[in-house]
């Protein structure tokens, strides 16, 4: 059940009416989400669910048991039971032909393995594994610091992992945030249902109008046959995929958080304009936020941060971008981004960086040209991703050499890009670069329109975006 389907938007308002009708009772109401939660992931394969209750089990008593002993041993026992048990599930759907087939390449290149091909074996990879797994860890972590209180409830807890709005493809939550929103009474408030609805149109239009028709019609024709087109060809379309991939991850979290607000609920903001960022390190400030964080918080801070000689902050830095990559993705693509994106981070730890008054001092050009570099510099690694995620003209390694290859190849045949994929990148980087205010004037005006004008402008917008549906993608991280 995707969030762009006709058969979300029904399942949601009835979730959305029965909620409120229920929403005194607050057992009542605990139940009929989680309920609702598994509805929305079995619509997908229902066998998988199994997973789902199997991480919520061990790590809602791993965490009660962390919590009442003061036994260092034991409770680093504890810890290592959930970890071992999360990242076990984890690394089996997602990991484990990847490691066997490298396995068995490198016993096949030291001359001490079979010649012939690998056959990989058939495991189905869960949607949402990579973000519910890393909720439960959350949970458990935190207690294992004593950051939180373990939960009352094992169906408050179930519904933290399970709750649909999120659980495919982030935001990642964590139970810090949840869990106390959960002993909130349910009040319905117009305005927070009005900004949700708001924010549910506004991914709509980010993933159907936007991210599919780049997707479609400028990205994917330059990447199945990258000879096909010149440099410039190759760099907007270049361009094109880091805003497909922004406008698509982006649009999903937009929606998710919009349909929780609608529910009573706060999901934290996942994307905030990464395109404007100076340099590389505000960039995952605001891409990605809430990947960024766990990241940061539970490896990077982990291994010492940066409280530590240099050498050691280059590997903490190193180990950190390596998971990052392999967190997207089952493929040595992924390693290589993951590397990519983290060699500038770990160049910035021998160079001092601008205070906030600096920062503030430079010029327009300054600001736009640092601007463009960060942009530039993300588009040619998410060229490398690209390359190895999509599995229509999956192309790898070899098709990144291509295109760098035609990227400097400025005698080759210039091929024509789609004016519809071009028009539609071109309202994307008007709609990203303008300022914040113009979407919070266009949100607040919505808000505070009466029922029946929201209801008319959400039939001319969903009307509007089914017609164009006809070429319907799916989320890029929809089984991640």
């Amino acid at each position: 059940m995707s969030f762009n389907s006709t058969t979300f938007i029904v399942f949601f308002l009835v979730v959305f009416f029965a909620y409120w009708a229920v929403s005194r009772t607050a057992r009542l109401r605990f139940a009929l989400l989680f309920v609702a939660s598994c509805v929305f992931y079995m619509s997908w394969n229902p066998k998988f669910i199994v997973l789902i209750f199997a991480s919520t089990a061990l790590d809602y008593y791993v965490g009660a048991a962390i919590h009442r002993t003061e036994n260092a041993a034991k409770r680093r026992f504890f810890l290592c039971l959930s970890l071992a048990g999360n990242l076990s599930l984890l690394g089996f759907f997602k990991y484990f032909n990847f490691f066997l087939e490298s396995f068995h390449d490198l016993l096949r290149a030291l001359g001490l393995g079979s010649t012939e091909a690998f056959v990989p074996w058939d495991i189905v990879l869960p949607v949402g594994i990579s973000f519910y797994t890393f909720q439960t860890l959350s949970y458990t972590l935190d207690i294992y610091r004593r950051q939180l209180e373990p939960v009352d409830s094992l169906l408050k807890f179930a519904l933290f992992v399970a709750f649909f709005p999120q659980l495919v493809a982030g935001p990642i939550v964590r139970a810090a945030d949840f869990l106390p929103q959960l002993n909130e009474p349910a009040r319905y408030d117009d305005g927070a249902a009005g900004r949700g609805v708001f924010l549910i149109m506004a991914g709509l239009i980010k993933k159907v109008a936007l991210a599919d028709t780049i997707g479609l019609h400028l990205v994917d024709p330059v990447f199945k046959a990258p000879g096909d087109y010149g440099p410039i060809q190759i760099l907007v379309a270049v361009w094109g995929t880091l805003f497909q991939f922004y406008l698509d991850f982006s649009a999903y979290s937009d929606i998710a958080i919009g349909a929780a607000a609608c529910l009573g609920f706060r999901l934290p903001v996942n994307f905030d304009r990464p395109f404007l960022s100076q340099d590389l390190a505000e960039f995952w400030r605001r891409w990605h936020i809430s990947m960024t964080s766990f990241f940061r918080d539970y490896v990077f801070i982990s291994l010492g941060g940066t409280r530590c000689r240099t050498a050691k902050i280059v590997r903490n830095f190193f180990i950190t971008f390596v998971l990052v990559g392999l967190w997207h993705g089952a493929g040595w693509n992924y390693v290589v981004w993951g590397v990519l994106i983290g060699i500038p981070m770990m160049v910035r730890v021998f160079m001092r960086q601008p205070t906030d008054e600096e920062r503030a001092a430079r010029s327009l050009f300054g600001r736009v040209w640092r601007r463009a570099w960060v942009f530039n510099f993300h588009s040619l690694c998410i060229m490398i991703f690209r390359n190895g995620t999509v599995a229509e003209g999956n192309r790898g390694i070899q098709g990144t050499l291509d295109m760098l290859s035609s990227l400097v190849d400025f005698g080759a045949h210039a091929g024509r890009l789609s004016p519809l994929g071009l028009r539609a990148l071109a309202l994307a980087a008007v709609i990203h670069f303008a300022p914040k205010a113009w979407v919070h004037v266009a949100r607040d005006r919505f808000t505070r329109l009466p029922a029946l004008g929201q209801a008319v402008v959400m039939v001319l917008v969903t009307g509007c975006l089914a017609a164009m549906a006809y070429e319907q993608a799916p989320f890029i991280y929809f089984q991640f």
